[in-house]
């Protein structure tokens, strides 16, 4: 009995043994899937949280970006709260605010962009009041965004204000749109306003003046491109359509036109043809292997300095020969596509960065002078744009007449 009496007690604590460790081993199962859930929960509650954040961040921005005439419609914030894809919107959102979109009437664009599209896709880490302070420091932009938000509590629907809003934005995107190219010094020709001025990264008007930009029926083109070189007493070398449209016409009645206008007849060899020897009559459109320069001086319609410019379409800024016409008509729109300006002494004396050209250099008119190329520092942006709203230099809001005809 004794015997079999221990053998009870020893399978009893076996059993038990065994029984504690499954149990044991359950409780520990049931403990680590608990820790497990609890850790999952807490990690479904953090990637709520940074969602929650992301959209309230894009929300913000959503609102600044309204401030500043972008369309935010693209960049709302989506019902099932995706944070990739709140993430795109940020991206996209952020790169625009700052860097704009491509105008619609650029025909050409030669300046290289420096676009940091890292510094947008860390979502996280940016925030709008950052992006604020970067976009205010141009003051022209700034300032216009104050007339805009002005107009836009003002406008309750009217058609009116309507119009007038939407070529404020058209303005304040360009000026984002330079952010691009990261210029220290730069020039902006506004057709429409007929002006051009000299900015610094601040938005300081370093050389206010007027332009004649082209007619109607031959428009100056948008465009980024740059100063490549100054010519002193340059040649006008005729654009082709010109020569046959204008000169030949005039040719053919009287030679002497040519002579009168101190131009040359050069071959395809580019050496110089006699007049007389040239059968007008028998030039047409598909005959004309002739080109037709304009001798350097005073009566070369570039005048005594031309600004040359990287472009396939032939334009250029350059003196005139007709200076008076900055005083005697407000017409500014009657070149022929180039653009002529007001101040070219100053404008030269800037980009080359010393007094290389004195006050008098427009009115001694040497003779006999071949074009003299003169090097520049470093390449000099220029912005060639068709803005109908903008702030003049006391910050006033203003209006300009559509020349072109572009904003219907």
């Amino acid at each position: 009995m004794e015997k079999q009496k221990k053998i009870i007690i020893g399978v009893a604590i076996g059993v038990g043994i065994i029984i504690l460790f499954f149990v044991g081993r359950w409780w520990n199962t049931r403990k680590a899937d608990r820790e497990q859930a609890a850790r999952v929960e807490q990690k479904r509650k953090q990637d709520e949280k940074v969602v929650r954040q992301a959209a309230l961040t894009l929300h913000q921005l959503c609102l600044y970006a309204d401030s500043i005439g972008i369309d935010t419609s693209r960049f709302s914030t989506p019902k099932m709260l995706d944070k990739a894809e709140i993430d795109a919107n940020l991206t996209q959102l952020l790169l625009e605010a700052r860097y704009g979109k491509k105008p619609s009437q650029l025909a050409f664009n030669g300046l290289k962009e420096a676009v940091d599209s890292a510094w947008a896709e860390k979502t996280d880490a940016i925030q709008v009041g950052q992006v604020k302070t970067s976009l205010m420091a141009f003051e022209p932009y700034a300032k216009l965004v104050g007339h805009y938000n002005r107009l836009r509590k003002r406008a309750a629907g009217k058609a009116t204000s309507s119009d007038s809003l939407r070529l404020i934005r058209q303005t304040l995107n360009f000026y984002r749109y330079v952010n691009r190219f990261n210029p220290d010094q730069f020039v902006i020709v506004n057709i429409p306003a007929g002006e051009l001025n000299v900015f610094n990264r601040s938005g300081k008007r370093l050389l206010p003046m007027q332009v004649i930009t082209g007619k109607p029926d031959r428009r100056t083109p948008c465009m980024t491109t740059y100063i490549q070189d100054i010519i002193a007493y340059p040649y006008w070398n005729v654009p082709q359509n010109i020569a046959l449209d204008e000169i030949v016409p005039h040719v053919k009645r009287d030679v002497a036109y040519l002579y009168n206008q101190n131009f040359q007849v050069l071959d395809e060899r580019n050496r110089e043809v006699d007049p007389e020897e040239v059968d007008w009559d028998g030039i047409t459109e598909t005959n004309f292997p002739y080109r037709i320069r304009q001798a350097s001086g005073c009566e070369n319609s570039l005048g005594l300095l031309k600004f040359d410019l990287a472009n396939p379409l032939a334009i250029y800024l350059h003196d005139t020969n007709s200076r008076d016409l900055f005083k005697l008509t407000s017409d500014r729109w009657r070149s022929h596509g180039c653009v002529r300006v007001q101040k070219p002494v100053e404008l030269a004396n800037l980009i080359l960065g010393e007094q290389t050209f004195d006050d008098d250099f427009m009115n001694k008119c040497l003779i006999d002078q071949k074009p003299r190329v003169l090097k520049i520092p470093k390449p000099f942006p220029v912005f060639i744009t068709y803005n109908l709203a903008d702030v003049d230099a006391t910050g006033k809001l203003r209006f300009y007449k559509d020349v072109y005809g572009w904003a219907k």
